[in-house]
């Protein structure tokens, strides 16, 4: 598989990455995944609660910790659609993800979001998009989309 970085940002801090959801926003398209990738803390939820918004969203954006899916009304290049936000932390085995029909569900309309995909990375066929988190400094992070293919 390939990776081809398409942005970087360093020395962001939680309070100033609406910059990197807005382009994250003008690549997607119906159809796409990204996974994400970040310890636990260091924001992944709040990016997706900062994406919903500048897709419309007026859902409520939590973390879908026990819930594993949870989906939200957005508009993506101008159309309705489906944001759906999914956490595989929980998850052991990446046989769960076919008991629930996963790749089914992942491949609907709309795009999708997967705190702690990286567990399960074989699973997910190219292309995807893969989001990483790493702490820089104190409060300061580095964010870089990637597209693998």
């Amino acid at each position: 598989m390939k990776k081809e970085i398409l942005k970087e940002e360093k020395n962001i801090s939680l309070d100033n990455i609406k910059n990197i959801a807005e382009y994250l926003k003008s690549i997607l398209k119906d159809g796409d995944i990204i996974i994400m990738d970040g310890n636990l803390g260091f924001g992944k939820t709040t990016f997706v609660r900062i994406l919903s918004r500048l897709m419309e969203s007026e859902d409520i954006v939590s973390s879908p910790s026990f819930t594993l899916i949870n989906e939200y009304d957005i508009i993506l290049n101008g159309e309705e659609s489906i944001l759906r936000h999914v956490d595989l932390y929980r998850l052991e085995k990446k046989e769960e993800l076919d008991d629930i029909g996963f790749k089914d569900k992942i491949r609907e309309n709309g795009i999708t979001m997967i705190e702690w995909g990286n567990k399960f990375i074989d699973y997910f066929e190219a292309p995807y998009y893969l989001f990483e988190i790493e702490m820089n400094e104190e409060n300061n992070r580095l964010y870089r989309i990637s597209l693998i293919s």
